[in-house]
């Protein structure tokens, strides 16, 4: 491979230089000739547009594909909420952890290059913070936005969840994704001024967890669970739920007969709900209108980060300590002034009981 590479450089070498003519360019006209963009470029994009229109009006979700990684300092409960959320969803791609000390564009550059790399146009981000106590999560549309940015607590994994919550989920299979009342209630009410945001958060949840109908490979034509989202106190809590079906008792020895499948009113078979997880819950801070830059276009303002929390738990501990020692220092003070404490200098009087009667 080396004589070849040699030759072949050689050869390049003695071919003659295109000839440079020395006349003057205009700034103006190398500017506007500088474009990038070839023609076939612009037809592949055009062709794009169209096919994901094609989808729309056919009723069809376009082909979306998410990218699923972490920061580092993330702890082992967080990897496996990764390892589940991938395993859930067969139109994820998982990355290796994302170094953000050597970061210097911070993650606008970095997460949009990953995305572009790997064709996703969702980014499904986990950033932890405080040696893993607090966990953050980052849902971005490269390369345009907007993007979300989730406090993530309450977790809880398939494992933690213990053998009473396993269940027999297919993997590669489709899930169905349910916004309950409480989340309509609560979510996108488009007539009111300043609720615009819950649409988008709504929208940006549908893409993550909805898999496409096509073109996602490794995907089972089988919908066999449920992914509930719901909306209470301003906070997004998500339910991942498994449908069973109830059968039939199996025959034991020596019985002939097997009792029937419980019927519904609709003569089919009993479903049933399973939770399976994972669970967890999401409190939206903050939406930027780029990919992890740009103006802010919605703060929640009721929202408490855990290090106010955590500080005003070690104000009020220290407060209750300098209350004891302050009630301390002021009986040694009372006692020494009444000449109570060994080493008290307040002169005895005469006739004084203790004394008198000594």
């Amino acid at each position: 491979m080396a004589a070849v590479y040699k030759t072949v450089s050689k050869k390049k070498a003695q071919q003659p230089a295109e000839p440079v003519d020395d006349e003057d360019i205009d700034m103006e006209e190398l500017l506007n000739d500088a474009d990038d963009t070839t023609d076939s470029e612009e037809e592949e994009d055009e062709q794009g547009v169209e096919a994901a229109k094609k989808q729309l009006a056919a009723g069809q979700m376009p082909k979306t594909r998410v990218l699923i990684l972490t920061s580092r300092g993330v702890s082992h409960r967080h990897r496996h909420l990764m390892a589940d959320i991938c395993s859930l969803l067969p139109h994820t791609h998982k990355e290796t952890k994302l170094d953000t000390k050597k970061k210097t564009a911070g993650y606008n550059l970095l997460l949009n290059s990953l995305a572009d790399l790997h064709s996703c146009n969702i980014i499904f981000f986990l950033e932890a913070r405080k040696q893993g106590q607090d966990l953050y999560l980052w849902l971005a549309r490269p390369p345009n936005g907007p993007t979300i940015k989730f406090h993530l607590n309450n977790l809880h994994t398939m494992a933690e969840l213990g053998a009473g919550f396993a269940g027999n989920c297919l993997k590669g299979g489709r899930g169905l994704v349910v916004f309950d009342r409480s989340f309509d209630e609560q979510g996108p009410d488009m007539g009111a001024p300043g609720t615009e945001y819950r649409a988008l958060i709504r929208e940006m949840l549908r893409g993550v967890f909805c898999v496409p109908k096509r073109g996602v490979k490794g995907m089972k034509p089988f919908v066999d669970r449920i992914i509930g989202i719901f909306g209470v106190d301003g906070k997004i809590w998500i339910r991942v739920y498994e449908i069973r079906e109830s059968d039939g008792e199996k025959k034991k020895d020596g019985e002939d007969t097997v009792k029937p499948v419980p019927k519904g009113k609709d003569v089919l078979p009993e479903v049933s709900l399973v939770e399976i997880g994972p669970r967890f819950v999401l409190t939206p801070i903050v939406i930027l209108e780029g990919s992890f830059g740009g103006p802010v276009i919605y703060e929640n303002k009721e929202y408490v980060s855990p290090n106010q929390v955590r500080r005003e738990v070690r104000m009020s501990k220290a407060g209750r300590y300098s209350q004891r020692r302050d009630v301390t220092t002021d009986r040694v003070a009372k006692r020494t002034d009444l000449g109570l404490s060994e080493n008290s200098q307040k002169k005895r009087d005469a006739l004084e009981t203790r004394k008198l009667f000594a």
